[in-house]
């Protein structure tokens, strides 16, 4: 008996065409967002640099609350000498009840840029027995001075223009024996043994005979 192998018929199975389209669409797809996803980060990329490049190269320059550009205070010049100092006003202020002030205004006159920091010396003298009355060193009070907690200016001084100023107050009465009057005050800047006389006809001095810090610009207060 010939046995005749059967020759069975495997069934194939048959790829959808469809489906291999939306598998290739779906492929496309991660790539394209893959490719948004890397252009995006580059676009956030280049706007925070512009926004940074603008912030500190086409910034304005900073003011301090008495207009004055906060480059005019600066560190690391050389400090004013007396001679390249001139006193061009020092005016008693119009002040609440018995309290006094005087704004006091140093210019330089020289053709060099200087700075100055930190506190004048006053001493006041009295206009009946010439006795010597020593402001205090205070950063600010009632009438204005340096008012912050942040450490005191160093004012810059432009050549031949820079204003530097500074105030001077007290308290009056009517006891002139325990409020005397000063005729004149002697003013010194740090490190100097210049002496600047100003002569004084309104100020008294009964207590809390004051002087604050350089400050920059006109007024003698500056907030930071």
């Amino acid at each position: 008996m010939i046995l005749t192998p059967i020759q069975l018929d495997v069934p194939h199975e048959d790829v959808d065409a469809t489906e291999l389209l939306i598998k290739e669409a779906h492929k496309k797809s991660r790539r394209r967002r893959a490719g948004y996803g890397l252009v995006a980060l580059a676009v956030v990329a280049v706007v925070v640099l512009a926004i940074v490049a603008s912030g500190t190269l086409d910034r304005s320059p900073a003011r301090t609350s008495n207009g004055t550009p906060s480059s005019e205070v600066a560190v690391g010049l050389p400090q004013c000498s007396a001679p390249q100092l001139h006193v061009v006003q020092y005016t008693p202020l119009e002040s609440a009840a018995d309290y006094g002030v005087i704004v006091v205004r140093l210019k330089n006159v020289s053709a060099h840029e200087c700075s100055l920091a930190g506190y004048p010396s006053v001493q006041g003298i009295n206009q009946w027995n010439g006795a010597v009355f020593t402001a205090s060193h205070t950063r600010d009070s009632y009438m204005g001075g340096w008012e912050s907690t942040k450490p005191l200016p160093v004012v810059a001084l432009r050549a031949k223009s820079g204003v530097a100023s500074f105030l001077v107050d007290y308290i009056t009465g009517d006891d002139i024996r325990a409020c005397p009057y000063l005729n004149s005050l002697r003013v010194k800047v740090p490190h100097s043994t210049t002496v600047f006389t100003l002569t004084s006809t309104k100020l008294q001095a009964c207590k809390n005979f004051e002087v604050h810090p350089f400050v920059s610009g006109l007024t003698g207060s500056n907030r930071a």
